[in-house]
């Protein structure tokens, strides 16, 4: 949990009057709001309330999730009729404005984009609760806004096991498949794979490597993340054995994920060894995000 230190350095970010006033104005200055570890201070990962109980001018927000070479995430709001709201702003968890939307007194929809592939936390909506800013002639109101996304790991596939994993980029340089969940409300972004002792290294002069991924998971889909070229050839199997790796899945807004998965090694003819996964994959931890 954090001290009181950070607990009023945070406070003082989000101070309402200060994001009113910057938002009337034209420019919100909360860069740097986030603390040194760039969380925030609310976890809750419930569904967000309904706006429409918060306040009478807003009726509905949606997240659309966008996929394609940029992956990304919409948020889409319904006013009601004669809100006469002007200005749609969403304040993250960290106390940083995400994005803003001016329209006309007689329109009644709005969006923004809240999260894009590579944006950093501090940039884009916060899992837990964020404050979503409404303002008009004679109106100014909060509205607390909830965002929840989880992925869970259910398999590692090898390239025979799954029709959707693509074809290797070229001769023994095979891919496996994360199959993952996103048990959450709203969509997240698969954003890499990091790869501790992994098959594929053993030709190469080095222990870890990450494998950009950048792959939109929508609310309640189950999807295969491939991690191309990860059962890379090696030339020099001289009997079977067994190797262990140690992958994590990093997404946008889900708890990083860690686990073990054994891979073996069996010698076909000279100069070629076939690589395969070896059993099921252990989880080992799955590391909180740090939002506190």
């Amino acid at each position: 949990m954090s001290d009181n230190t950070t607990s009023t350095s945070t406070a003082r970010c989000i101070d309402r009057r200060t994001l009113l006033s910057g938002l009337g104005a034209g420019l919100v200055a909360l860069a740097g709001c986030s603390d040194s570890t760039g969380s925030s201070n609310n976890t809750d990962g419930t569904p967000a309330s309904s706006p429409s109980l918060e306040t009478d001018v807003l009726e509905s927000v949606t997240f659309e999730g966008k996929a394609g070479y940029s992956s990304r995430v919409i948020a889409k709001f319904q006013l009601a009729e004669n809100s006469k709201i002007t200005q749609v702003g969403l304040i993250n968890g960290l106390g940083n404005e995400v994005d803003r939307a001016y329209i006309s007194e007689r329109e009644t929809v709005a969006e923004f984009v809240v999260a894009r592939l590579g944006d950093s936390p501090s940039e884009r909506i916060t899992q837990g609760e964020n404050t979503l800013i409404l303002i008009g002639e004679n109106t100014e109101v909060d509205v607390p806004l909830t965002y929840s996304a989880s992925l869970t790991l259910h398999d590692v596939v090898g390239p025979n096991e799954h029709s959707e994993l693509p074809e290797p980029q070229r001769e023994g340089r095979e891919p496996i498949g994360l199959i993952v969940e996103n048990t959450g409300d709203h969509p997240d972004i698969a954003q890499d794979v990091i790869s501790e002792d992994g098959p594929h290294l053993e030709n190469f002069d080095k222990e870890t490597s990450e494998e950009d991924l950048g792959i939109l998971v929508e609310s309640g889909a189950t999807t295969v993340l491939p991690v191309r070229s990860y059962l890379a050839q090696d030339f020099h199997c001289s009997k079977t054995h067994t190797r262990d790796a140690k992958l994590t899945l990093k997404s946008a807004f889900s708890d990083p994920v860690t686990f073990i998965q054994t891979f073996r090694y069996s010698p076909k003819r000279e100069n070629f060894c076939e690589i395969s996964l070896d059993g099921k994959q252990t989880i080992v931890e799955r590391d909180q995000t740090t939002t506190e």
